[in-house]
């Protein structure tokens, strides 16, 4: 009796991992992230799934919620920080054949998209409202003049926790302070801060660890 309950506790634990595994990976597309989202504010089996699926968006508050919980799964947006990866929602779009102005456009819709400064997400009913709206505009800037959604997977970076802990342990590795990782200038000068930003950039493989603090206007415009 005691021998089957464990089977059936292990076969149990061995599908809630691969079902925690598989909405915390290193690649994911689109519609997978769109896939989760559903799931996740539980609407699959609602009427305007069906539009989500054919990428068919309306302005509504339950779509730009939608839109928000895709973009923090894909990490394009870090909602406690208000930082936008732009030139990460590129590679979830791709343009028309032939269209050169593409860029050009959504450059120019960006500049119009407003990035409030950071929310205190402990106070209020519904927190991030702002950061919905900017990440909504974001989304809508490259969907209706960027291209058309692709079904790519892409890599998908570190969050700001992920950079945080790698930062820490990088720093343990080399014999670094941990105090002096608040401390941006003093640390660039210690002396194995080169043996710091290697370990930093293999652990997280990217070179992109920082996240700027200060209070950003616009969306930064994407690159030619």
């Amino acid at each position: 009796m005691h021998l089957r309950l464990l089977a059936i506790l292990c076969g149990a634990c061995c599908l809630l991992t691969a079902s925690a595994l598989k909405h915390h990976i290193l690649t994911k597309s689109w519609d997978e992230a769109q896939s989760d989202c559903l799931e996740y504010l539980r609407i699959e089996s609602s009427a305007a799934s069906t539009s989500y699926l054919s990428h068919q968006y309306g302005d509504d508050q339950a779509t730009k919620e939608l839109m928000f919980c895709i973009l923090l799964n894909l990490r394009v947006f870090e909602a406690t920080q208000n930082v936008p990866r732009v030139e990460l929602m590129r590679q979830f779009f791709t343009p028309d054949e032939g269209d050169t102005l593409h860029v050009n456009r959504t450059n120019e819709c960006l500049r119009r998209v407003q990035i409030p400064l950071k929310e205190n997400s402990s106070c209020g009913y519904k927190p991030y409202l702002s950061a919905i709206e900017s990440a909504n505009g974001l989304f809508r800037c490259f969907y209706h003049y960027y291209g058309n959604l692709n079904r790519n997977a892409v890599e998908l970076p570190p969050t700001g926790l992920e950079r945080q802990q790698i930062r820490q342990e990088c720093a343990k590795i080399v014999g670094i302070p941990e105090g002096l990782l608040r401390c941006g200038s003093q640390l660039k000068d210690h002396h194995v801060y080169s043996s710091f930003s290697r370990c930093v950039m293999l652990r997280s493989g990217t070179t992109g660890m920082e996240l700027d603090d200060n209070s950003i206007n616009s969306l930064k415009v994407i690159s030619e």
